[in-house]
């Protein structure tokens, strides 16, 4: 996913992995995307503010499944994140993308649905 956003225009600034962000606690997606010439900025701890950040993707793993589904899409939101996916290392590998409503401040799924990795990387980054 990382070499799908760069082979797509976004910067290497923009794209980055293991950065924490502060979500009123310390939180590491395994990916984030940045609006460009707006790259993480320490905020009040050693973790990134979230000012500029588009995206944060986490990828389900044994044992994070109910925090990475519930409770940092919970936080995520609370701290105004745009747009949040989740990869489910399902048979086929699957993406549930989610958008920010302005209005209830909470994710909602995009009106694709949940969508093959391999289809998702076919296509161009919309965030």
């Amino acid at each position: 996913m990382f070499a799908w956003f760069l082979i797509n225009g976004y910067g290497p600034e923009q794209v980055v992995t293991d950065c924490g962000i502060d979500v009123g606690g310390g939180r590491v997606p395994d990916l984030t995307v940045w609006a460009k010439g707006q790259p993480p900025r320490p905020a009040r701890s050693s973790h990134a503010g979230t000012a500029g950040l588009l995206l944060a993707v986490e990828v389900v793993s044994k044992g994070s499944e109910v925090v990475d589904r519930v409770v940092k899409k919970i936080e995520y939101a609370k701290a105004g994140i745009p747009n949040y996916w989740v990869v489910e290392r399902d048979g086929v590998t699957t993406v549930h993308r989610h958008h920010l409503d302005g209005v209830t401040r909470e994710y909602q799924l995009e009106a694709e649905g949940v969508q093959p990795l391999a289809w998702l990387l076919s296509t161009a980054p919309d965030l």
